[in-house]
């Protein structure tokens, strides 16, 4: 009797555990209209994105092979931005539901404010389309509901991916500047076969290392035009610090007429970059303003002593790249500088 009472209970529990699991696969179905299922997980078929706002604002991003991708179909993405989205469509997660006295907010927010993004493979059609909206409070999740195949989620739901912070929203940014690689140049130190190094407002002395033959370079100095042979062991290194050169970020704030007056003077450095093919790139760097009355060790400075304004014809006249002088000075050495360098090529 016992035996029996138990292999009753055991088929009860069964057929309870069977509609539960039924149940929950109704509620994750994509005939459902309670959609969850945000990720992607081969990202490597996707072959467009669309970012759009309500606001008009809009940005395309196109994969044109393994690795890289085009923006707006004009110039190529930058690498970490676009592996920031991928990671994040591959590896998001539901957190949980949006609470009931929060949905109706929630639901208009997503609707007039959010940022759209749809991901497509090989479809004319999104696989999916997110709705990005705000982050939750305590910052740890992000509003978001989910359309497939045209049909939208009834409900949004919280984000997030794991062991991270922040919103998510951050990650899909549509300003096209900030899509561009923070590039001021980069080349193939091999093919160059000179650089000209002037210094125009200190007493420093200008040079120019010219590659007349293959391992083989001359250095002139620029103030007394005397030339001579330069060790390879000082040229190469040096030359191998143009291989690829990055600003910090892109002044987007300053007024146009503050920026004419910035690059109506004289150039700080002066630097142009030949190559065997007849190529050549020109990077001109200018001081940075800071505020009337600032300070350096006791002493009133007129410009900022960490950062400069730089001008590069690789990016044009359009932007306006401010580079660290840490990184920068590298490149623009005085004559003594050079010469006097113990780097050895390795």
């Amino acid at each position: 009797m016992k035996n029996l009472i138990g292999f009753i209970l055991l088929v009860a529990i069964g057929i309870a555990a069977y509609f539960l699991v039924i149940k929950e696969q109704k509620f994750t179905s994509i005939n459902n209209d309670e959609l969850r299922d945000f990720a992607i997980e081969d990202t490597a078929q996707v072959t467009k994105i669309f970012l759009s706002q309500p606001n008009g604002k809009k940005l395309l991003l196109t994969r044109i092979d393994s690795s890289a991708w085009l923006v707006n179909n004009s110039f190529e993405a930058r690498t970490d931005a676009i592996e920031l989205i991928l990671k994040t469509l591959a590896d998001i997660k539901v957190m949980g539901v949006v609470p009931e006295d929060q949905m109706n907010h929630t639901i208009k927010r997503l609707a007039t404010g959010s940022t759209k993004v749809e991901f497509y493979t090989d479809n004319s059609t999104p696989d999916k389309t997110w709705y990005i909206g705000d982050a939750t409070e305590n910052r740890l999740g992000t509003y978001m509901l989910l359309e497939e195949e045209g049909i939208k989620s009834s409900k949004p739901y919280v984000t997030h991916l794991l062991m991270e912070r922040g919103s998510l929203g951050s990650r899909f940014f549509l300003d096209a500047l900030l899509w561009k690689d923070r590039v001021v140049m980069k080349c193939d130190p091999k093919q160059i076969s000179s650089v000209e190094v002037k210094h125009t407002i200190d007493s420093s002395i200008s040079f120019k290392i010219d590659q007349y033959q293959l391992g083989k370079f001359k250095l002139t100095n620029l103030n007394e035009n005397i030339t001579a042979e330069l060790s390879p062991q000082i040229a190469v290194p040096y030359l191998k610090e143009f291989a690829s050169v990055f600003y910090e970020y892109i002044d987007q704030k300053t007024s146009k007429e503050s920026l004419d007056s910035v690059y109506s003077v004289l150039p700080r450095h002066s630097v142009v970059i030949k190559f065997n093919d007849s190529e050549e790139i020109v990077m001109k760097t200018y001081n940075m303003p800071i505020r009337k009355g600032a300070e350096l060790d006791g002493k009133a400075i007129t410009y900022h002593p960490e950062r400069m304004y730089i001008y590069t014809s690789f990016l044009g006249r359009a932007a306006h790249p401010i580079v660290q002088n840490l990184t920068f000075d590298k490149l623009v050495p005085s004559l003594k500088q050079l010469t006097s360098s113990t780097t050895v090529e390795k």
